[in-house]
């Protein structure tokens, strides 16, 4: 049995065996007929997938002024109020970028959330109606061998369509700077321009995001795992640090429901009587029918809104008024005598994560101008830790993105709050993390270790007015 007959087979058996259809076309006066047995499942699989896959056309600013170039990916529409989720590299130095949905005019698309350790994006488009969506589903039971389907936009050619099998499971690979493990490997074609499209199992329920593929082989290409965005996408939008507001609720990812977590004790949400295991139906009168839904419903809401939720609480049906709250900003500290440059101290020791440096005596310590992993080596160039402690100064108050690149691992604390955790063995990688901060000096503390082999370590942020780049010296203070 050949690999198409195969594949044929698991679809027909996947759908349930196919539908007598024919179809008559008038065009220049000739009659034509379609068979029946052309119209397989796998078409009748593409033709209901095929609304909900758009493909993105970008302008991407380059380094010198004035100059853009041109570039392609894909998208799946998640929710039929327009939001898209795609790669983040693919709006890499996005300028402007249009999203073009069969039947649909070309639409201009903005962007929502990015998180690049993930490569991850959220974007919108507006279209004025209800969009067809793709049904997202669940990743932890794929099967080497069954069949998936990947829509995409590969060279610019929008909308083309491959088949193949999940050929791989567990994969890692690496992104723009982003180690990305648990991928799913398929054989499904796939080119430049794919990038941000859904992999698409039998039941035509999206169970990846096509990501990158391995260009010294043929036909391995790489996809995130439903489940890895299920479980990330709280965190992709952040929608309480992004907007300002407090809720002080969380739901569960992975159930195909919208079943209440975890309740923040003394939040609007507890104060409102809302209850951990609670099944959440609506928001606003706008049903919800998954974690992800629930929170693309609070995208854009302010402190002071009021969230009607209609809730399930065991065999009572409930509606439940939430006023959001304001979300609590550091206060930052006075200037007043603050030096520039971060205290450091240096330790030796060999450790696979990073230890509690309080505990332990350093060998040396001092003053440095910006963290690296040049503030302190071992004789070996091994087995050392550092720990920067001091202040960050914020321009402006707004939300920041904060990344530590490293090798081996790092992690980026504001106050009390871990801000970045980039810790473990492993070569460079970049991780990120999200904070409101108000203007003015917050204290900072970055901790970093080196086990073996090379070493690395990296401060960057992004924020309002402030394209992505390394923190640079002049924001970087200390006590004396």
């Amino acid at each position: 049995m050949s690999l198409k007959t195969f594949l044929f087979v698991c679809l027909s058996v996947a759908a349930g065996g196919c539908t007598v259809w024919a179809e008559q076309d008038q065009k220049d006066g000739n009659e034509t007929t379609r068979p029946p047995s052309r119209h397989t499942p796998l078409v009748k699989l593409i033709e209901r997938c095929l609304p909900a896959v758009a493909s993105l056309q970008t302008v991407q600013e380059q380094n010198e002024a004035g100059v853009f170039t041109m570039g392609v990916g894909s998208a799946s529409v998640i929710h039929k109020e327009g939001y898209l989720l795609t790669n983040n590299h693919v709006l890499f130095r996005l300028h402007q970028g249009q999203a073009f949905l069969p039947g649909q005019p070309p639409m201009l698309f903005r962007i929502i959330a990015t998180m690049g350790s993930e490569d991850l994006a959220l974007v919108k488009v507006d279209a004025g109606k209800s969009l067809p969506f793709l049904k997202f589903g669940r990743s932890h039971d794929l099967m080497l061998g069954e069949p998936v389907v990947v829509i995409g936009n590969p060279g610019g050619l929008v909308h083309s369509v491959s088949e193949g099998i999940v050929s791989g499971l567990n994969r890692s690979t690496a992104v723009a700077g982003a180690f990305l493990p648990g991928m799913v490997q398929t054989s499904a074609a796939v080119s430049g321009g794919n990038s941000g499209g859904p992999l698409i199992n039998a039941l035509g329920e999206q169970i990846g995001i096509i990501t990158s593929k391995k260009l010294d082989g043929e036909n391995i290409n790489f996809a995130i795992t439903a489940d890895r965005v299920r479980e990330i996408f709280p965190t992709l939008l952040s929608a309480e640090l992004r907007y300002g507001f407090e809720l002080g609720l969380q739901v569960e990812m992975l159930m195909p429901s919208v079943v209440v977590g975890a309740v923040t004790e003394g939040s609007p949400a507890d104060k409102a009587g809302i209850e951990i295991g609670d099944l959440i139906e609506a928001v606003d009168g706008r049903g919800v029918r998954n974690g992800m839904d629930f929170h693309l419903a609070l995208v854009g809401r302010a402190p002071g809104e009021r969230l009607d939720l209609r809730i399930q609480r065991k065999e009572e049906e409930k509606n439940i008024e939430v006023e959001l709250g304001e979300l609590e900003l550091l206060e930052p500290v006075a200037e007043e005598g603050m030096k520039s440059g971060l205290k450091f101290a240096g330790f030796e020791g060999s450790w696979d994560a990073l230890p509690n440096f309080d505990e332990l005596v350093p060998v040396v310590d001092g003053v440095v101008t910006i963290p690296t992993e040049d503030a302190f080596s071992s004789e070996t160039g091994e087995n050392y830790g550092i720990q920067f402690e001091g202040f960050v100064k914020i321009p402006e108050e707004g939300l920041y993105t904060f990344y530590t690149s490293s090798d081996d691992g790092s992690r980026l604390s504001i106050g009390n709050d871990v801000v970045v955790n980039n810790d473990g063995l492993h070569a460079v990688q970049r991780k990120s993390g999200l904070v409101r901060l108000t203007a003015g000096l917050h204290p900072v503390t970055v901790l970093f270790f080196e086990r073996a082999g090379d070493e690395k370590l990296e401060i960057s942020w992004e924020g309002p007015g402030l394209a992505l780049e390394l923190v640079p010296e002049a924001a970087w203070f200390h006590k004396p």
